[in-house]
C-alpha cells in the first residue's frame, strides 16, 4: 500500500511577504526611536539655553542692583553698560563742602568696618547727581580720594572716615547720605560673548579697547545683546533693560532663547 506524506514549508511568496512586513515594522520602530531620541535632545538643549540665559541675566542683575545711584552709563552702540559698584552706605554727621579735609564723621556702617577697608579701591561718594563728575574724579567733586582707614569718632557712637588725601565734596546730600564705592565695573557684548571688566580705573569718557583689563567671560552663544538705560524720576527708580538671544549648540535645531531682563536701580542719592 502506497502512503503519501504532505510536505511542510514556506512558499517563495510567503517568504517575500514576511521579509517585506519585517522591513516595514523595522523602519517604523527605527523612526519612532529616532524621533523620541531627537525629542529628548531638543528638550535638553532648550533647558540648557534657558539655564544659560538665567545664569547670565542673574549675574548681571545682582551687580547692577549694587550700582551707585545715577552712575549707570551706556556706550554709543548700546552693547556696554558701566556703573560704579557701591559696597556700603550710611549717614554722615558732616562732610567737607566749604574747604578740603582728610577726615569726617559718620554713623557706623552695618556691613563695613575697619577690617573691610581696601585702601587700593575704596572711596567715598556724596550726593551723586552728576554723571560726568562721577567718573572725572574732580576735586571738589562727588567722589573722594582713596580711604585710608576707619577709626573711632570723637562723637559718641560715631566713626571717623580718614582719607589718604584732602578732598572737598561738591554738595551736601539732602538726606546726609554717603556711599562707599569701588572702581567702575563694565559688561559688554562682543562676538557672541558677554564680558565683565573691572579694576581699569576711572575715565571721564566712556572707556574702550586698550583701556580695559581684567576681562572675564560671563557667557557665550549670546547674540543681539544690548543694554537700555532709563533714568529715574521722582515717581520711579531708574531701570536697565538687558536684551540678548542664546543660540543652541546644535545648528540643525536652530534653537534660540530670547532673554529680556529688567533691573531696577535705586536713584536716591
Amino acid at each position: 500500500m502506497l502512503v503519501t506524506t504532505k510536505e511542510q514549508g514556506f512558499t517563495l511568496i510567503e517568504m517575500v511577504v514576511t521579509i517585506v512586513l519585517i522591513g516595514i515594522i523595522g523602519v517604523g520602530i527605527t523612526n519612532f526611536i529616532s524621533r523620541s531620541t531627537q525629542g529628548m535632545v531638543d528638550i535638553a538643549e532648550r533647558q540648557q539655553l534657558a539655564t544659560i540665559g538665567w545664569t547670565v541675566s542673574e549675574k548681571v542683575s545682582r551687580e547692577l542692583r549694587q550700582a551707585l545711584p545715577n552712575s549707570v552709563r551706556i556706550n554709543a552702540t548700546n552693547t556696554c553698560v558701566e556703573f560704579l559698584l557701591s559696597i556700603a552706605g550710611s549717614d554722615y554727621l558732616s562732610v567737607p563742602t566749604l574747604t578740603a579735609a582728610t577726615s569726617f564723621e559718620s554713623v557706623p556702617f552695618s556691613n563695613y568696618n575697619a577690617a573691610n577697608v581696601n585702601t587700593t579701591f575704596d572711596r567715598v561718594a556724596v550726593f551723586p547727581n552728576s554723571l560726568t563728575d562721577l567718573y572725572a574724579l574732580n576735586d571738589p567733586g562727588i567722589i573722594s580720594g582713596l580711604i585710608n582707614q576707619l577709626s573711632a569718632g570723637t562723637t559718641p557712637g560715631a566713626i571717623t572716615i580718614e582719607l589718604a588725601a584732602t578732598h572737598q565734596f561738591l554738595n551736601d546730600s539732602p538726606t546726609k547720605r554717603l556711599y562707599i564705592v569701588q572702581d567702575p565695573v563694565m559688561y559688554c557684548f562682543s562676538g557672541g560673548f558677554l564680558y565683565r571688566y573691572s579694576q581699569y580705573g576711572y575715565h571721564a569718557v566712556f572707556p574702550t579697547g586698550g583701556s580695559l583689563n581684567n576681562q572675564t567671560a560671563i557667557g557665550n552663544r549670546l547674540n543681539s545683546g544690548s543694554f537700555v538705560y532709563v533714568p529715574g524720576t521722582l515717581s520711579r527708580s531708574a531701570i536697565v533693560n538687558l536684551f540678548f538671544n542664546v543660540t543652541g549648540a546644535n545648528i540643525a535645531s536652530s534653537a534660540v532663547q530670547t532673554i529680556n531682563q529688567e533691573v531696577q536701580i535705586r536713584n536716591v542719592p
